[in-house]
Parts: structure tokens; C-alpha cells; sequence
């Protein structure tokens, strides 16, 4: 990506000006070293949700439509459906504060800073994980809000699966929204198998959306998409103690961008800027078991190359980001009562694009990021788990060097109460761009700073066909040089403006019933109360909200099964008021908002060697007219129909 990009990009989402230009580009989605999937030194903190959960809940595939069944502490901040920026939120935390792994690798890169979650998909993704920064530690300094890593699917056996996923929207003719996919797994030998995928998905992006009494239907205008992608994995089982894993993965976009949708009557402010992203990964990782120690180590190539062209505007930059990374990790027992962790990870960073340019007047910029930890899990007596972990982060460019700690206590006070507190130091490097861009970046920016605290209780009961869940969490993260983007003179520029502060409450319930031999009732209820302000004494925005973060939220998810016929799942999600800028203004804010979607999902009806199952849901059943950002509306109602074959 290239510098104007993020600068847009960045300045939009602090000020709520219209600035933003570009779509970041989407991150390859990679497979790499932790199996296990919990890269924490205790995952009790760790929420977790399968892909077939999330499908279930929300009825679409799409990562950016899937996380808003994850938890209401986690803001999915869409500028519209496929083919447009999706931007995670943590707390009521920028989403810069929230880092993407895929299997621990780390996916949000050094140039931007942020993860476009709007172009991956839970295809070949087993579960989900959620992380929160008092736990996170041990992936990325930098996680100060949250990490989410996304967990490979590994293939034990040879199958086919291939399917379609087919949306409309109210009020609107034919499907401007189609996916097809195939995935298919074969094992050669039984210490050898093969994982091949592909998919395609288009969108015309358009779809209708209320304007005004003038305008009761506008069409969005050039937020088309086209999407390819193709990856092809090897797991070698050399021995039982010794697996080999070569990971590939290419990804193609071309991609409209619409700008906002602010002049009446017309449904885009950019209707011919265009974007085109080319990217590829290779991957290989070797995993090695002893008695009581567990041991990998991974290199990894990413090639990343991204043009942007706007005629009317007569803007046209482009960007090549070559990435190397190789890492090596470690655990085991070392006494009875204590399990020890250690690791390391290099990743270096070549960025050449037509809008950045180092210190030293170059186009080619590079970074190398060195990151190692220690940790320990004690038991001193069964009920009391205590860790800590000592990380450090070193960064090239800015010749910066962190020392990270993290300690987590938990004591279960009977087999079904547990009492736990953690706490953790994470900073945030400024990203390539803020630091480089030609037109408006700042080499004198900090580094942010986070300090996280969190406190749980959480009960869990059995019955004889009931069972029911409850927690309650406090959080505090106070930061430290929060980098935001300030329209100076002739430009953008980022700049550090002080203290933020996101402190609050989690309260969540979850419960299954069985209400007879075949028919079970689940109810999920997640609500947060969040006060995430600017507290820097000197800024004339003191005590004000944070843009785009609400005071409360809400997540609803109740689900009916039938083991004979499927599934039907009902998920509500309801939004607080936000602002789009610093200053929380009546112009700036975005007023609360409900959502209910509706998905049924069919059982899994076999014919001969083939099995398939139907999907059918409608997302905003009500057809609210809403956003998530300022003069980017969201489709109304929505329907969605997909089948899968399985052979």
C-alpha cells in the first residue's frame, strides 16, 4: 500500500473527513507454525468460536460479516459489503490497536498498520480466536486493544467439497453478490496429504440505500469487486514425532473504490477510481515432538504489489512490499509444577512505492522488526495458576528497543467459580506510512505506549440436560502518544496528541438446553459498557469519546437445532451512539442502532457417497438504513442462499 493510502485511510477514521481514497489491500491469508492454535500462556482468557459457529450465526462467510457474532466488545467497522474496508475494533480502541495472525503468524504489516478484514473468509478456517492485549503478549507487543488469530483448517483425511454462497438485496433484481468455491484434500500416503482450494467471488456493488425525501433510492456506484484466489498445501508426517508443512497461497483483487456517497442523489464521490492487488505466499514449517518439549521453526516469503488509478483526479500510485519471516518456538514441562515457553521472530519489510520515501531520500524502504519472550506457567497448588512473560521488541528504522512484561494469576475458589487478574505492556511502532509518506508523513512521531489490566470472575453449571455460563470482566488500557491524523496545512499529518484511556465492562451469559431428545436451545447474551476518552489535559477535545467507538453494546445470538432437520439461529446486535470526529459534534454522529438477521441452516443430507447441506439467511431484517462510518451506508435487507456437496 502506499502512502497516501494509509494517510486517507487514517485520517478519515480519526477526524471523519472524507479523505479516505484507497482500500488497503487484502492480507494473504498464510498457514503457519502454532497447530494448537493458542498462542497465550493460559487460554482461559481466550474467546473462542468455531467457522461453523460463525456461519451458523450470522449465515456468510465473509470474516467481516462472521466476527460480529465474536463478542460486543468487537466493532466491525464496514464502509460497505464485499470488496470494502472492514476495520476490527477492540474496547472502543482504534483499529490499529487490534493485530491479525493466521496460525500466529502475524498478518497486519508494518506499512499500514490496519487489517482489511473485508477480503478474507472463513473457507480453510477452522475456528476463530480472541484475544484480548492482557493475554496476547506472547504473539505481538503491538496488540494493545486485541489479537485475533484465525486457525487453519488441517486435513486427516481425503474429501471434496465445493459450493456457492448467492446474495440480493431488497429491492433490488438479480444477485449482485456471487461465490463459488472448491476445496479438496487427498491422502497419498498416510503419512502424506494434500490440501488444494480456489475461489471466486463478484460483486457488482450495487445496492440501494435511502438518501433523502428527494432521493429515496439511491444506488451505490462503483463498488464493484472480483476476487481470486488459489492455495496449495503439504503435511509430510516424517515420523511420529516430526511434521513438515509447505503452505502456498496467490490472491488477485480488482476493485472499485466509491468514495463517500455525501452528493444527493448520486451514490459514489469517486465514480471511476479503480484498485488492483496482486500478492503471493510460500511458506514452510517444520514441527518436531519430544517427551516433554514441543519445538518449530518457519520461514515464510510474501510478494504484495497494489496500483491505484483515479482519471478524473488524475492520481495514479502503485506499491511492492516484499516480506521475509522466520521464527522458531518452544514449550515444555519442566517440573511438575511449572510448564516454560521461549521464541523468537524476524520479519523484515522492503516497501518501494511511488508515494513513500525514507530519511535518506530513498523509494526503497525497509524495516526489521525482531521480537523473543521467556514465559512461565507456575501451579504452585491446583487451584492457583500464575505466568508471567518477559518479551523484547526490537525495531530497525527507528532503532527502538522494548522490554514487554505480562503476569496472569488465576485461583478457582470451587469446581465451577474461578477468580483471575492480568496485566500486560504493549507498545505500537508507527507504521512505514505515517513515518515516510511523502506528502504528509512525520519522522519525529512516537511510539504508542499501552499499559492493560483486566479482572473475570466467571461461573459455569451443570444440570442434568441444562448447562449455563456466566462472567463478568473490568478492563483498563491507558495509552500513552496516540498517533492520529491532523489536517495541517496542505495536508494530512499524523501526530501524537497524549492520553487515551478505555475502561468498562464485559458482562456475558450462555446457556444450552435440552428441550427434548433431538431439539436443544442455545442462548448467547454479551453486553459491554465502555468509556473510551481522550484524557489529555492540554487537548481541547479533553474528556471526549473516541471517533467511532460507542458507550455501549449489545450481542444477542439465540439458536434452535433439531438433529433431524437444522438449525435456526436469530442474532441481534445493537450499537450505542458514535462520533466520526475528535471534537464530537451534532454533524459528526452517528446515532444508535439494531440489527436482527435471521439464518437457517439444513443438516447434512446424505445421498449415496455425497452429502450437502442448504443455508439460507436474511441479514437486517428489519432494512434499517444505517452505517458504521460517516457517508458510507450498509446495505438494507439482505438475502442469502448457499449450498455445499461434500464427497
Amino acid at each position: 500500500m502506499t502512502g497516501g493510502i494509509l494517510a486517507s485511510a487514517n485520517a478519515y477514521a480519526q477526524n471523519g473527513d472524507d479523505t479516505l481514497k484507497h482500500l488497503p489491500p487484502k492480507q494473504v491469508e498464510i498457514v503457519g507454525q502454532k497447530e494448537s492454535g493458542i498462542p497465550v500462556i493460559d487460554p482461559r482468557a481466550v474467546e473462542i468460536k468455531t467457522s461453523a459457529e460463525l456461519s451458523k450465526e450470522t449465515g456468510s462467510m465473509l470474516i467481516s460479516d462472521a466476527l460480529r457474532a465474536m463478542s460486543s466488545s468487537l466493532e466491525i467497522r464496514r464502509y460497505g459489503p464485499l470488496g470494502s474496508i472492514a476495520l476490527p475494533s477492540f474496547r472502543g480502541l482504534p483499529p490499529e490497536y487490534t493485530t491479525i495472525y493466521r496460525d500466529g503468524i502475524r498478518l497486519t504489516n508494518e506499512q499500514l498498520g490496519e487489517t482489511d478484514l473485508g477480503q478474507l473468509t472463513l473457507h480453510g478456517i477452522s475456528r476463530v480466536e480472541l484475544i484480548p492485549a492482557s493475554s496476547a503478549i506472547l504473539l505481538g507487543g503491538d496488540a494493545i486493544g486485541a489479537a485475533i488469530d484465525l486457525v487453519s483448517e488441517i486435513p486427516d483425511s481425503s474429501s471434496l467439497r465445493l459450493g456457492t454462497e448467492q446474495t440480493t438485496y431488497d429491492h433490488s433484481q438479480g444477485l449482485p453478490y456471487q461465490s463459488y468455491y472448491l476445496e479438496a484434500t487427498e491422502k497419498v500416503i498416510p503419512s502424506l496429504s494434500f490440501f488444494v482450494a480456489g475461489s471466486s467471488d463478484h460483486s457488482t456493488g450495487a445496492f440501494p440505500f435511502f438518501q433523502d425525501s428527494t432521493h429515496p433510492s439511491v444506488v451505490r456506484a462503483n463498488d464493484s469487486a472480483t476476487l481470486r484466489n488459489f492455495s496449495l498445501n503439504a503435511d509430510w508426517n516424517a515420523d511420529e514425532q516430526t511434521t513438515l508443512r509447505v503452505t502456498s497461497n496467490y490472491f488477485y483483487a480488482s476493485r472499485g473504490d466509491p468514495g463517500t456517497a455525501t452528493t444527493p442523489g448520486l451514490g459514489a464521490d469517486f465514480p471511476k477510481a479503480h484498485q488492483e492487488d496482486d500478492q503471493g505466499f510460500l511458506s514452510l514449517q517444520a514441527k518436531h515432538n519430544w517427551e516433554d518439549w514441543t519445538g518449530n521453526v518457519s520461514v515464510n516469503y510474501q510478494s504484495q504489489f497494489e496500483s491505484y488509478i483515479d482519471p478524473l483526479a488524475g492520481e495514479h500510485d502503485s506499491s511492492t512490499n516484499i516480506i521475509y519471516g522466520l521464527s522458531g518456538h518452544a514449550d515444555g514441562q519442566i517440573a511438575s509444577w511449572l510448564h516454560g515457553y521461549a521464541g523468537s521472530d524476524y520479519l523484515h519489510t522492503q516497501l518501494c512505492g511511488s508515494t513513500n520515501i525514507s530519511t535518506t531520500h530513498s523509494s526503497t524502504i525497509s524495516r526489521d522488526r525482531l521480537d523473543s519472550y521467556i514465559a512461565g506457567l507456575i501451579i504452585p497448588i491446583e487451584p492457583l495458576h500464575v505466568s508471567a512473560s518477559l518479551k523484547s521488541e526490537y525495531i530497525s528504522d527507528l532503532s527502538l528497543f522494548k522490554l514487554l512484561p505480562q503476569a496472569f494469576a488465576e485461583y478457582e475458589l470451587m469446581p465451577s467459580l474461578v477468580l483471575n487478574a492480568a496485566y500486560s505492556r504493549s507498545f505500537n511502532a508507527p507504521t512505514l506510512n505515517s513515518l515516510y509518506w511523502k506528502q504528509g508523513g512525520n519522522p519525529n512521531l512516537q511510539p504508542e505506549q499501552g499499559d492493560n489490566w483486566q479482572f473475570a470472575t466467571g461461573y459455569k453449571h451443570y444440570w442434568h440436560s441444562l448447562y449455563a455460563e456466566a462472567s463478568i470482566t473490568y478492563f483498563n488500557a491507558h495509552i500513552l502518544n496516540e498517533i492520529i491524523w491532523s489536517p495541517i496545512t496542505p495536508t494530512w499529518e499524523p501526530i501524537n496528541v497524549g492520553e487515551v484511556r478505555s475502561y468498562g465492562w464485559e458482562f456475558r451469559i450462555k446457556g444450552r438446553a435440552d428441550i427434548g431428545e433431538k431439539l436443544h436451545l442455545e442462548i448467547e447474551e454479551s453486553y459491554t459498557i465502555d468509556s473510551a476518552l481522550n484524557i489529555t489535559k492540554s487537548d481541547v477535545n479533553f474528556s471526549k469519546q473516541l471517533q467511532y467507538t460507542s458507550p455501549t453494546n449489545s450481542l444477542f445470538i439465540a439458536q434452535i437445532e433439531h438433529d433431524d432437520w437444522g438449525s435456526l439461529a436469530a442474532l441481534i446486535r445493537y450499537r450505542g451512539h458514535e462520533f466520526s470526529d475528535p471534537a464530537n459534534t451534532v454533524a459528526g454522529k452517528l446515532e444508535p442502532v439494531t440489527t436482527l438477521d435471521l439464518t437457517m441452516k439444513s443438516r447434512t443430507i446424505s445421498i449415496g457417497y455425497i452429502g450437502f447441506f442448504v443455508l439460507l439467511g436474511i441479514q437486517n431484517v428489519t432494512d434499517i438504513q444505517y452505517q458504521d462510518v460517516l457517508n458510507y451506508p450498509l446495505p438494507g435487507r439482505s438475502y442469502k442462499f448457499s449450498i455445499q456437496l461434500n464427497y
